[in-house]
């Protein structure tokens, strides 16, 4: 996500900093933290030293990229490039004037703003009427990566140069269809730039996927990731790799055809350092549900590590608990049951939803494993479940069998359940909350949500909602009334 500050009406340093951590709070993927001037096509007539405090800013904030400007004096570059942190500094030129460069022209200002491999990534973007100036633009890119083994971004704007934003490989900077307009001519929303490469055949043949873990013999994984491919029109595959061993799961993983998978029980936690790179809430939650692979610039393979179970639970429940606070006007508490690694994925999710009252209850059969829990995210540990009343929202992750510990007292006052386990005629728990009145969210609608979110990091662009929400519903036919609960995304086809 790129956080244009130049944008705000107000680029004090308080206000940016507010702005952020609101951003940061709902964002999920690294944030690019730019301040762009006038003179390189922004709204930002501050002066050097007022810029450079925002840059400073961003990078105390721990931004993952920010985009540092090439006009400025040498000085004040140097000084941020020395103290850049964990921040990748973008060092970027723009012109808008419709300019017609060499590839040799190109190649310099890369070089200038490699500041003698000190930037992380270079960019140049230049307006251009055109054509054929993307042809100049390429090379360039392709000549400084393989002098320099650095990231390059090479991006002709204006409608004569679109094709440089589907042929880029590194950071493509793109749009959304509800942002208000462009920030850059010939802006292509993700969704384009993917439906182009798909069909310029720029997307990588034959990919296989996996579900890794055991027992998945009866996962829906399969039915609505096939669907989702065939709808992209991408000839990759997504089958089962039923296993408890890593080692044979990583035999799988480091294959040259690997595209990508998600990860069950037992392995979520056994696969977290196998990882190259890990995103935040993964590192937070301590397991990895989804493994994305992507390309370093030198083309070697990079295992990105990611946990797509947080995001599900936390949508699912905070529309409920929306909903139940607009009719009561009151926040509710939460009680999370159990303590493996899809219990760590609801803490963290629980922990962000807006209308819990804190903290965060949580009990697990083997105490010992909810207190290791408790501290990171402010939980308090119960050893007795009959003990407590005015829960309003329940989360449960312990397998079906398991359901008997949770007493028929909570259930009476009617909260909201999510049951994360699933099995045919519905989970024991399920039933048990169906019964008692409780608003339900079952372990199928949980499985279908973080299913669209895979969907999305490993196709690059929205997730094809109405074709999944079909594949798991004929694969549970009707036992579990997933076509009622899935009713608005089938209406949708």
């Amino acid at each position: 996500l790129e956080f244009r500050v130049d944008l705000l009406s107000d680029c004090s340093l308080d206000n940016a900093r507010m702005h952020y951590t609101i951003l940061r709070q709902a964002a999920t993927l690294p944030i690019i933290w730019t301040v762009r001037s006038k003179g390189q096509g922004g709204a930002f007539a501050g002066s050097e030293q007022d810029m450079f405090e925002l840059l400073a800013l961003g990078v105390r904030l721990g931004c993952e990229f920010v985009d540092m400007e090439g006009n400025w004096s040498g000085q004040c570059k140097g000084a941020l490039l020395k103290s850049k942190g964990m921040s990748r500094i973008i060092a970027s030129y723009h012109d808008f004037t419709d300019k017609s460069y060499s590839s040799a022209e190109i190649s310099k200002i890369f070089k200038d703003l490699h500041h003698g491999g000190q930037a992380d990534v270079v960019k140049v973007a230049i307006k251009t009427p055109n054509p054929s100036q993307m042809a100049q633009m390429e090379y360039a890119v392709q000549t400084f990566i393989a002098q320099y083994s650095t990231p390059a971004v090479g991006l002709c704007m204006g409608a004569a140069g679109k094709m440089s934003r589907v042929v880029n490989r590194y950071l493509t900077f793109s749009t959304h269809p509800k942002m208000p307009g462009k920030a850059a001519p010939g802006q292509l929303n993700a969704e384009e730039v993917r439906r182009l490469k798909v069909e310029l055949g720029l997307l990588p043949c034959g990919l296989e996927f996996f579900l890794f873990g055991s027992p998945i013999a009866k996962s829906a994984s399969p039915a609505m990731h096939n669907a989702a491919f065939q709808a992209c029109g991408l000839d990759w595959t997504y089958g089962r790799c039923e296993t408890e061993d890593i080692a044979k799961a990583m035999e799988t993983i480091t294959s040259e055809r690997f595209g990508g998978g998600s990860v069950t029980i037992p392995l979520k936690e056994e696969v977290l350092p196998r990882m190259d790179i890990l995103t935040d809430s993964a590192r937070r939650i301590g397991a990895v549900n989804t493994i994305t692979v992507k390309r370093s610039v030198d083309g070697s393979r990079v295992l990105v590590g990611d946990n797509t179970d947080w995001v599900a639970i936390h949508r699912l429940i905070e529309e409920r608990v929306a909903m139940r606070r607009l009719r009561t006007g009151q926040s509710q508490r939460a009680l999370l049951v159990g303590a493996g690694g899809t219990a760590k994925a609801a803490i963290y999710a629980l922990s962000k939803v807006k209308g819990i009252e804190g903290p965060v209850l949580i009990f697990n059969r083997t105490t010992s494993r909810a207190e290791a829990l408790a501290p990171e995210f402010g939980a308090q540990v119960v050893t007795d479940l009959s003990l407590l009343s005015d829960i309003g929202v329940v989360v449960s992750t312990i397998p079906p069998d398991g359901h008997t510990i949770i007493p028929e007292s909570l259930l009476a006052s009617k909260p909201i359940m999510l049951d994360a386990s699933y099995m045919p005629g519905g989970a024991p728990l399920s039933n048990r909350a169906t019964k008692a009145g409780c608003d339900l969210l079952v372990g199928p609608h949980m499985l279908f949500e973080q299913a669209t979110y895979q969907s999305e990091r490993w196709v690059g662009m929205a997730a094809k909602r109405a074709v999944m929400a079909e594949a798991i519903c004929k694969h549970f036919q009707a036992t579990l009334s997933l076509e009622d609960v899935l009713a608005h995304e089938l209406r949708q086809q």
